[in-house]
């Protein structure tokens, strides 16, 4: 197994030596892999973890994990966030990126900075993406910003970031996780429910796509979904809303013996708070230090509740939101239902934070293989018995980052995380300015025409906040 103590341990990612191919030849073999129909897409074996060197899991019954909590955050790199951990194949420090003029920039810590209101949400779309990673080279992050805006090139360190620094100590970092598609937020939410998308971009069309959901009840097995404010569940309309309920119930139902099967945590703000810089879901603009206080709030209901010692947590978030990574990410096989809808190039997205908690879990490790969303959803299939989703049965399974060789061990220490609330403290900031500022309703059908007026920085965050709004409405179109 690719994993280490701290400062021991290959870097090498698994899929090292797997030969990748360009997006034209990509596409070529997926319509001509659509064309003779219900062909999963891939070739030269680009994408496909190697797993002859990983150890043979346990009988699911009898793992000892009986329970899986998957929290979701937003947009972050594991470079930007969590390239300090020691033993993990992170860069900070000392990087160099030219902008779209041509102006070299070093790669900075962000602190004491936390929201970074005046700078730009950095690209993080199907094409921004592409840019940045410029065909595996890695140097593209600041061609998609502002000229002189080096956001996507800050990073934050462990005395920014406690609670990961005390996950780094004491649990599994995955430091080989890619998000299931270099695009942006419901592409990436759509391969976390669903191990495939039917989109490249953030509408809410409503989806026929099946999920995890289907197949845990298909198992007579019991779900949960908590969300902050927005649900993403609602993108399945109404289909889902009997388990799908708002996460100030989550800590009073684990402490009360009520945690399901499998249960999903979207921490994702309403257009408001992210507009005003205090949602705690770790999208720009939001304090990370709130971010912080959002997962020991998680971590500390599920290790104190009577159901730890059968449980894995999983922190992951769904995409890197256009923050600097340098390692490039792989190709991974898609079905030629998706490419069909959407023309994905198989590419897996940049590198995202990932960590595995629990009994099961190895301590103080970093986990070099190759994993992705579809590699917790193919664990979920393997411990509750169905069919893996999507294309990517492949993926290798992350139950292959626990350890099973020895007794569970079921010390679970408690970090020293802030409580906050620190977001909107510079409120000022984060708003919107100019012709926003005279708006009753910043999501007013004003907002439309003049948002060709804005700067790069107001215009990219009125478009997600008018994306979070429209997701609100759906959710409230279906009960939620």
């Amino acid at each position: 197994m690719a994993a280490g103590k701290r400062g021991k341990g290959s870097n090498t990612p698994v899929d090292a030596s797997a030969e990748t191919i360009d997006s034209n030849r990509r596409r070529f073999i997926a319509g001509a892999a659509a064309a003779v129909g219900g062909l999963a897409l891939n070739s030269q074996g680009a994408g496909t973890p190697k797993t002859s060197a990983l150890p043979a899991l346990p009988d699911p019954a009898t793992c000892g994990i009986d329970h899986i909590v998957v929290v979701m955050m937003e947009n972050r790199s594991f470079d930007h966030f969590l390239g300090w951990v020691p033993g993990a194949d992170g860069m900070q420090a000392g990087l160099s990126f030219k902008d779209a003029s041509g102006k070299v920039y070093q790669t900075h810590d962000l602190a004491p900075r936390y929201q970074n209101c005046f700078l730009a949400d950095p690209d993080h779309s199907y094409e921004g993406g592409r840019t940045e990673i410029n065909d595996g080279a890695m140097n593209g992050f600041l061609l998609t910003q502002p000229k002189g805006d080096t956001f996507p090139i800050g990073y934050y360190t462990a005395a920014s970031l406690p609670f990961f620094k005390g996950c780094a100590d004491n649990w599994t970092i995955c430091d080989r996780y890619f998000s299931g598609i270099l695009a942006p937020t419901s592409p990436n939410r759509f391969y976390m429910h669903a191990g495939q998308t039917d989109r490249i971009t953030n509408t809410t069309t409503v989806s026929t796509l099946p999920t995890v959901w289907d197949r845990m009840l298909g198992a007579g097995r019991s779900v949960a979904y908590y969300y902050e404010d927005v649900s993403y569940t609602a993108l399945w309309g109404s289909k889902y809303k009997s388990f799908s309920q708002k996460f100030s119930k989550f800590a009073s139902d684990v402490a009360g013996g009520k945690l399901a099967d499998l249960t999903f945590v979207d921490n994702v703000g309403t257009d408001v708070h992210e507009l005003i810089g205090i949602s705690r879901d770790d999208h720009p603009y939001a304090d990370v230090r709130d971010g912080q206080a959002f997962l020991n709030q998680v971590y500390n209901a599920i290790r104190q509740g009577p159901h730890w010692a059968t449980t894995l947590m999983i922190i992951n978030y769904d995409e890197w939101g256009g923050f600097y990574d340098h390692v490039p990410p792989p190709y991974a096989p898609v079905t030629a239902q998706e490419f069909a809808a959407t023309g994905n190039d198989g590419r897996l997205g940049c590198r995202v934070p990932c960590v595995l908690i629990g009994p099961r879990a190895r301590r103080g490790v970093v986990d070099h293989n190759q994993y992705d969303p579809n590699s917790i959803l193919n664990m979920i299939a393997w411990r509750f018995g169905f069919a893996p989703l999507g294309a990517r049965a492949d993926s290798i399974n992350i139950a292959h980052a626990l350890d099973f060789s020895n007794p569970p061990n079921g010390y679970a220490p408690s970090f020293k995380v802030p409580l906050g609330p620190f977001g909107g403290l510079a409120i000022d900031a984060c708003l919107p300015i100019g012709d926003l500022l005279g708006a009753d309703d910043p999501l007013s059908p004003i907002l439309k025409p003049i948002l060709g007026k804005l700067s790069v920085s107001d215009q990219r965050r009125v478009e997600h906040e008018k994306e979070l709004a429209d997701l609100r409405a759906l959710g409230k179109k279906y009960g939620f």
